[in-house]
């Protein structure tokens, strides 16, 4: 396995988002699977910045989704 290594930093943006802070995320994963993501990222012509930021805009919005469920499933009962 290799480490994507990158050190602890935060930023702050200033724009429409207002103050958004963001972090570096260290992560590991097997070398073939990042690999095969770069191949795949870029025959759709996009950075793998932009991919992993929607894949987590829609993990974020799927997991609010779930959780809204199951407080309309808890007030029924």
């Amino acid at each position: 396995m290799q480490q994507v290594h990158n050190s602890e930093k935060l930023n702050e943006r200033k724009g429409d988002e207002g103050n958004t802070k963001t972090v570096r995320l260290s992560i590991e994963i097997p070398e073939n699977i990042r690999e095969n993501f770069r191949d795949a990222v870029e025959k759709n012509g996009k950075c793998m910045k932009d991919v992993l930021k929607i894949y987590m805009q829609k993990y974020i919005w799927k997991q609010s989704e779930l959780q809204r469920n199951r407080q309309k499933r808890r007030q029924n009962i």
